[in-house]
Order: C-alpha cells, then sequence, then structure tokens
C-alpha cells in the first residue's frame, strides 16, 4: 500500500449522497503491477465495472496516483463511448444503431423511449431506471432490430411495441 492509500479518506460522498469505497477504489490500483500511465486505460475500466460510472472524486485520485492531466483522463472519457461521468439507471438499456438495426426501426424505438421515458441517447430517465446507449453493432445482425437491456437481450424489437416487448419485463 500506499502513503496515500494509507491516509486516505475511508469514503467519499458521490452524487445523491452515495458513498464511494476508497478501499475498494485503491484495492483496484493496487491490483495492477505498477501506478503508470500505460495502466490508465484498464484502471478507469475496471473502476467504472465495480462503480458502475466513474465519479469525479475517482478520477481525480486516480489523475493524483497515475501523475496524468485532467485532459488526459477527460480526453480518454469523451473517446471511449463505454465510459461514464454520470450515474446510470439501475439497468442500461442498450440499442443497436447498426446499419441492420438502424434500417429496421432503431431510430423509431429510441423516439418512443423518449417519449415514454424522457431520455435521450446517454440520458437517464427521471425515475432512474433506464439509461439509453447506442451500439455502433450488437453482433446480431439476423435479429435486427435489437438491444440489450443490463444481461438480457432482445431480437426482433416490433418498434411499434417497444414497451411490451422489452420494457414490460423490468419494474417499471
Amino acid at each position: 500500500m500506499t502513503e496515500a492509500t494509507e491516509t486516505a479518506e475511508a469514503t467519499l460522498e458521490a452524487p445523491e449522497e452515495k458513498k464511494i469505497c476508497m478501499t475498494t477504489f485503491y484495492k483496484i490500483l493496487d491490483s495492477f503491477p505498477a501506478r503508470e500511465r500505460r495502466y490508465l486505460i484498464p484502471m478507469m475500466t475496471k473502476v467504472q465495472n465495480e462503480f458502475r460510472f466513474l465519479p469525479p472524486e475517482l478520477t481525480e485520485v486516480l489523475r493524483e496516483e497515475l501523475n496524468v492531466t485532467r485532459a488526459e483522463i477527460y480526453g480518454i472519457i469523451s473517446f471511449y463511448p463505454q465510459f461514464r461521468i454520470e450515474e446510470p439507471g439501475k439497468y442500461i438499456f442498450k440499442l443497436c444503431y447498426g446499419t441492420a438495426c438502424f434500417v429496421k426501426g432503431a431510430p423509431i424505438i429510441a423516439q418512443k423511449l423518449k417519449e415514454k421515458f424522457s431520455m435521450g441517447k446517454g440520458e437517464t430517465d427521471p425515475s432512474k431506471l433506464f439509461t439509453l446507449e447506442f451500439a455502433s453493432c450488437l453482433g446480431n445482425c439476423g435479429a435486427a432490430p435489437m438491444a440489450i437491456i443490463g444481461e438480457d437481450t432482445y431480437g426482433n424489437i416490433d418498434p411499434e411495441k417497444t414497451y411490451s416487448d422489452v420494457t414490460d419485463n423490468y419494474a417499471l
């Protein structure tokens, strides 16, 4: 453990008063051979896998630990669409926007989700149940249009029945 690990507070305040466990955060950093810039993206990935997003408080500590700039961290966050800096909804609604899904109704599904849940691409609905993300391709064009919600995959979604086909399976 580093001196910073030993002196760090046990928790940090995060959005919506959720506690961020610094012990868990430092265990993630300690799982790498060194605290070097070359591990920045894998560290960010592991942190997000643990906390579901990259809390600004943790990106600041990560920046200090790896001696990188804020611009480097936020450059990575803005370049790679899988990184989030805001806490997502309970379920990530990943809508395929590849060519086959687009042609078979993905834009209609996105519009219906916006109407029903008041969320667009990259947004979370007010109840914090769903966060809508677009994927360039989910690799199952024969089942277009398709989406992944949480760990469940849905194919051949009827754009006119988006709610009964997909969202009715989740506590609304």
